[in-house]
């Protein structure tokens, strides 16, 4: 009779040796030597046929010292399939787009066509990766941002990637999203999206790429842009703020200034609704460091430590306001999520406004109360 302990044994052995052929490699592995790794696609319109034009760029690891260089390829079809296997046509290696950092989309598509269905390849197909950066071109084409210098890097979908997951705690001029939260919002009604915007600079002769802000969004169009100072400020409306610096005149003399570093912020929204009108609250709380002090004024004194965060709290709210009139003025959306804030808190307010919420954040009164905490006035050596 054969023992338990035995049995056991043997279908360990068993397993094991199943488990050898199961885990020896992958069914579907191709070498580096059969794919072409893709880096970043950008997007654009043959105005003679209406083809779409694609520019990919790829990994070029053909070189002996280990870096990444970039090479591009261009193509075009009917449809961004199409172009994508038109591709084929002068390559001898497979496009793998597993990789994939980057998406580059042409002002004149994203404002003329919208963008929800130039997405429709990406998210159907298997290979690229949910989480690549979108990103809308200020240029004529989407093209030039791919063929600009590369500063850092050798690959400008790689360079304009970590410049993007970077800027939120830096400059706090734009804000990057990943692709699949851009689909999300897409089933919402009436949903308001910024993507980051992009144009490219001279410098040293060379043309490289800059952030240059936001692009708005009212459902899959483009309304229109926020400039860098004004995405910092709207990003302190949405409390997205992680980092970055903010500079204030101290008096009508522009070169007397103070720069804040800005360690921390909390931004928290709240509304009163009488069945007519509409007010809403924006309670900022930012703690900062002061970074450079560009005048005479004595630091050590509380009574210029008051004055300071008395000019910077009104020079703070007259800014935003004016970005949230600009907002509502020039694109007519609810950028600042005023909207979704009062469904979450209200579905009774929501359910009063909701009927003709597209023309109520005309109408909408702003209090915004920012209150600053200088923890740090830094020391001169």
């Amino acid at each position: 009779m054969i023992e338990v302990s035995s049995i056991k044994r043997l279908f360990s052995i068993l397993i094991i040796v199943i488990f050898c052929f199961l885990l020896s490699g992958c069914w579907n592995y191709h070498g580096l030597n059969e794919i072409s790794i893709v880096a970043g696609v950008a997007i654009d319109r043959n105005i003679e046929n209406h083809n779409y034009l694609l520019t990919i760029e790829i990994f070029d690891l053909s070189g002996k010292d280990g870096v990444s260089k970039a090479k591009i390829i261009e193509t075009e079809g009917q449809t961004i399939y199409e172009a994508i296997r038109n591709a084929k046509k002068s390559l001898a290696k497979k496009l793998y787009f597993s990789d994939m950092q980057l998406l580059v989309i042409s002002n004149q598509i994203a404002s003329e066509e919208g963008i929800q269905y130039l997405l429709d390849w990406f998210i159907r197909n298997e290979k690229p990766r949910e989480t690549f950066s979108i990103i809308i071109s200020q240029e004529k084409t989407a093209k030039e941002i791919l063929t600009a210098s590369a500063v850092d890097h050798k690959v400008i979908s790689e360079e304009v990637e970590r410049i993007l997951d970077l800027d939120n705690k830096v400059t706090a001029s734009t804000k990057n999203i990943d692709m699949y939260k851009i689909v999300n919002e897409f089933k919402k009604e009436n949903s308001v999206f910024v993507l980051p915007a992009i144009h490219c600079v001279t410098n040293q002769d060379k043309k490289i790429v800059e952030v240059n802000g936001v692009a708005i969004f009212k459902s899959d169009r483009l309304q229109g842009y926020l400039s860098p100072e004004e995405t910092r400020y709207y990003l302190f409306a949405v409390d997205e703020i992680k980092g970055g610096i903010l500079t204030f005149p101290l008096n009508e003399k522009k070169q007397d200034t103070i720069s804040f570093e800005i360690f921390k912020n909390k931004t928290k929204k709240s509304y009163a609704y009488d069945g007519n009108r509409l007010k809403v609250y924006l309670d900022i709380k930012t703690t900062v460091a002061i970074g450079e002090n560009g005048n005479d004024i004595d630091l050590s004194k509380k009574e210029n430590i008051d004055k300071i965060k008395t000019v910077a709290t009104m020079v703070f709210s007259d800014k935003l306001k004016t970005l949230i009139e600009k907002v509502d003025k020039d694109f007519a959306c609810d950028a600042f999520e005023f909207g979704k804030m009062v469904k979450r808190k209200s579905l009774v307010s929501w359910s009063q406004l909701n009927e003709d919420w597209n023309e109520y954040p005309k109408n909408i009164e702003v209090e915004i109360r920012p209150e600053f905490e200088i923890i740090n006035t830094g020391l001169i050596k």
